[in-house]
């Protein structure tokens, strides 16, 4: 295993592999370097780029990889981390918007998403981000982040309670 120093952030195309271990474990797999096990599979930002921008980490937080385009990951690979990002996103869609009570300087939001309905509370105004693709990302008091198209995308109901919002 390699010692934190040892630990080296590039870009691609450095050659790597992904595979599980017998634990279901994902380990990093590079030419020339000890194997790395453990790792995590993450985005960062710009979150809009659904395809690029993917850090392989250590277990602990390290960066070891970043995936400027997924494209450029053979077959193999890009199907184990599109699995792992699937599995470590959980970013319910909203669909509808049922409605948004403000009361109290916070906004309690009822909403359909592509997971089932929820309701949630938005403390600040600030909480609610617009992306440049036209979406919002939306995250709740405690933490959890939700994602609703842009306002054109959204049915007259939907959009009539969220605009006075963004």
């Amino acid at each position: 295993m390699l010692e934190t120093g040892d630990l080296m952030t590039t870009t691609m195309p450095e050659p790597f592999n992904l595979l599980r271990d017998e634990k279901g474990r994902l380990v990093l797999k590079r030419p020339g370097q000890a194997d790395v096990e453990d790792v995590r599979v993450r985005r960062v930002f710009p979150l809009s780029h659904d395809d690029r921008y993917i850090s392989i980490r250590t277990s602990e937080g390290k960066e070891l990889l970043l995936v400027e385009d997924l494209k450029s990951l053979d077959a193999p690979t890009l199907a184990l981390v599109v699995e792992m990002l699937a599995s470590t996103s959980f970013v319910p869609q909203i669909q509808r918007v049922e409605d948004v009570d403000v009361r109290f300087g916070y906004q309690q939001w009822k909403v359909q998403t592509d997971r089932g309905p929820a309701e949630f509370r938005v403390q600040e105004r600030e909480d609610i981000r617009f992306l440049p693709d036209g979406r919002f990302r939306i995250k709740d008091a405690d933490g959890n982040v939700y994602e609703m198209p842009s306002l054109a995308r959204l049915d007259e109901a939907s959009r009539k309670a969220v605009e006075p919002l963004v």
